[in-house]
């Protein structure tokens, strides 16, 4: 059996960006190592002067230097700068995700969401973002929370808390809001609640949480131990995840259940045009209180891209031909 082809990850750190890349690569099968480090301010700014020669791959972290991997992938504008010094010093081919804004002729191939603008020859359109769910991963994570979960009485909803981001500010006042619509669901329904919040929640989120859900059966994650995060979606019937996050949304629409998307704060743009997009294609629904059962097929891009990517490899075909 032949070695896989190495793959560097090029990383800032950013967990949601590191997990598309690392998705988009298991799917590939590569053998992947992570590169991280400090963004050069330049390149992050100016991704297309990685090219030029007259700075470093970045400020700082792991170092970027030979024997150079067979391909490289990056994620999000701050790190295709790296990513193009490295096309521009060792040769590599570069699979930029999310649209850098700098330029398609200067990569390889680019696998953006569909709700951005970008497009060519040389670019793949997502439902969403990438991740690496599958049935596996599911029920493995269910495996290790099976005892907390049992003690739950169903049906069980998984209930998916994300906060603030560049649009807007998630406070303790607006989760304390979603949670007495949540208790009132719950009842309303007699259903459990498996709640998880993200590193971008309030500082007290889950005081906010665990004293307006006190008289519905649930479970919160606070943030400690290990992150049941995947189990929770896995055991769930149906699933309620806020607006704020493409990635939680994508990752809710992997599992083939039931979701609703609900709005802490108004959507528009492009992420209101992902929303559209999944509702519009029977993934999802907005939250309004209601609880009904429905089916589709999961939403799990990483293989499809990897399926293209290989095409486009093989000069079988354009990317664009199937995006």
């Amino acid at each position: 059996m032949s070695a896989r082809p190495a793959a560097w990850i090029l990383s800032d750190g950013t967990h949601g960006m590191e997990v598309q890349a690392r998705a988009l690569a298991a799917a590939l099968n590569l053998a992947i190592t992570v590169k991280r480090y400090r963004p050069h301010p330049l390149l992050r700014a100016w991704p297309a002067l990685g090219l030029s020669g007259w700075f470093g791959p970045h400020a700082g972290g792991d170092d970027l230097v030979p024997p150079w991997p067979a391909v490289a992938l990056a994620c999000g504008r701050r790190n295709a700068g790296a990513a193009l010094w490295l096309k521009k010093r060792g040769g590599v081919p570069v699979i930029q995700i999310q649209d850098p804004k700098s330029g398609n002729r200067y990569f390889d191939l680019l696998v953006v969401p569909a709700h951005d603008r970008t497009r060519g020859a040389n670019v793949i359109t997502t439902t969403g973002s990438l991740n690496g769910i599958d049935d596996d991963l599911l029920t493995e994570a269910a495996a290790g929370f099976a005892g907390e979960i049992a003690r739950l009485p169903g049906p069980r909803v998984a209930v998916a808390i994300g906060g603030s981001n560049r649009r807007y500010q998630v406070t303790e006042n607006d989760i304390a809001g979603f949670a007495n619509t949540l208790a009132d669901f719950a009842a309303t329904h007699e259903v459990s609640l498996m709640v998880t919040i993200s590193r971008r929640s309030p500082p007290r989120a889950i005081e906010a949480l665990r004293e307006c859900l006190s008289d519905v059966p649930h479970t919160i994650w606070d943030g400690t131990g290990a992150n049941p995060y995947f189990a929770y979606l896995a055991a769930a019937t149906a699933i309620i995840v806020t607006s704020d996050s493409v990635n939680m949304v994508s990752e809710a629409c992997a599992t083939g259940r039931p979701v609703y998307i609900a709005a802490l704060h108004p959507e528009r743009g492009r992420l209101k045009h992902f929303h559209d997009q999944v509702m519009a294609a029977g993934l999802a629904r907005p939250f309004d209180g209601t609880l009904e059962y429905w089916e589709y097929k999961p939403l799990r891009e990483a293989n499809r891209v990897a399926d293209l990517i290989r095409g486009h490899l093989s000069g079988a075909r354009s990317p664009a031909d199937a995006g």
